[in-house]
């Protein structure tokens, strides 16, 4: 009889045990669920500012706005404003390297970081970016454009570098917008 009583609790424990391995399988997938979510776009489905991390792998910065983003909202709705951002996200993720980071910034601004890329290379991966605008802006029926600016890692610390790729961006704003800017 006793034997019957202990195997019996530890059949008893053994659920327990494997209810509780259930349980956190279910939690570890919700954290990996919440962790993409705290570091993803909801819109783009880039990764957000937050998703920045091992910042030392890379050589370029990158950093793009949408000329006049305001206006197409006003003019075309905020609906078109959203499929703007969507379509650029879509552009970026198709443009850069599977070793490069890719996010939205904030708003209408996005961030590239180049691993292995010179500022002349950075300049290059812009200035197809730029094109493929063109290219957007027909298949959209209406004109949209980047402002850019760059900035190299390799002398800086990360807080340096994107303050001076948002220099560059700024100026190349300033000096008319849809232009790509070194920062110098």
């Amino acid at each position: 009889m006793n034997e019957k009583y202990y195997n019996k609790k530890i059949e008893n424990k053994n659920k327990i045990i494997e209810m509780q391995q259930r349980e956190i399988e279910l939690l570890k997938r919700q954290v990996e669920f919440y962790k993409e979510e705290a570091y993803t776009d909801s819109l783009t489905k880039l990764n957000n500012r937050r998703a920045i991390t091992n910042l030392e792998q890379y050589d370029s910065i990158i950093f793009c706005d949408i000329d006049y983003f305001k206006k197409i909202n006003d003019q075309y709705g905020h609906h078109t404003g959203d499929l703007v951002l969507v379509e650029l996200g879509k552009i970026l993720r198709y443009h850069v390297r599977e070793t490069d980071f890719v996010a939205r910034w904030g708003g209408e601004e996005f961030i590239i970081l180049l691993k292995n890329c010179d500022i002349k290379d950075a300049h290059a991966k812009a200035v197809v970016l730029k094109n493929q605008m063109k290219l957007l802006s027909k298949k959209l029926g209406f004109n949209v454009t980047l402002s850019f600016g760059i900035s190299s890692l390799n002398k800086d610390n990360l807080k340096t570098a994107i303050n001076d790729a948002d220099k560059a961006m700024y100026k190349s704003k300033r000096d008319g917008r849809n232009r790509i800017t070194i920062y110098q």
